[in-house]
């Protein structure tokens, strides 16, 4: 199976997200746009895995856990990640130093599990279109489009399985563990 780790987002957020990516399609000429329900933010791709490999997943978020509490996040900007002619349109997280120590918590959870370190750095985005042909720069879409600073609640860490369900891309929560609430 293919798995990530990821914030889940409320229905209000993705409803949001859907109305901005709306807008993202009609300034576009082609491209394959996620489908509303899967947006998230992912925090570590970890890609094909055995079922069995599962509890070291399971072992290091709820680690990480026990010492993170509940958090939130607002959007940034439109932004894009390019390769070649091909495009990643999305919407970024305005810069958030909880997130961040998240992310290097779960780096060193996984890396306890046997997981090498991101080589990447981490580039907190959701994920609106991939292969987007834009009808114009995105510096003039980003001019005519706000983006809202709604505040994005962080409640847990969750499991998710990317696979196909009649064709369609579906990410599947496999196993989601709540942060602390204080």
């Amino acid at each position: 199976m293919r798995v990530f780790l990821a914030i889940e987002f409320p229905d209000d957020i993705k409803e949001y997200l859907d109305q901005v990516q709306q807008v993202v399609k009609k300034k576009s000429v082609k491209g394959n746009f996620t489908n509303k329900k899967n947006f998230h933010l992912t925090l570590r791709f970890i890609g094909e895995t055995r079922i069995d490999e599962l509890d070291k997943l399971k072992e290091a978020i709820n680690k990480i856990s026990l010492h993170q509490s509940y958090f939130q996040l607002s959007f940034s900007k439109l932004g894009q990640f390019t390769k070649g002619n091909k495009r990643i349109i999305w919407v970024g997280i305005k810069h958030n130093e909880i997130l961040n120590q998240l992310y290097i918590l779960l780096e060193r959870a996984l890396d306890e599990q046997g997981y090498p370190r991101e080589e990447n750095s981490f580039v907190p985005h959701i994920t609106l279109g991939r292969q987007v042909v834009l009808a114009e720069k995105l510096d003039k879409i980003n001019e005519k489009i706000h983006i809202d600073k709604m505040v994005i609640p962080v409640r847990k860490i969750s499991i998710m399985e990317s696979t196909r369900l009649n064709g369609e891309l579906t990410y599947i929560p496999l196993y989601s563990k709540s942060l602390i609430f204080q």
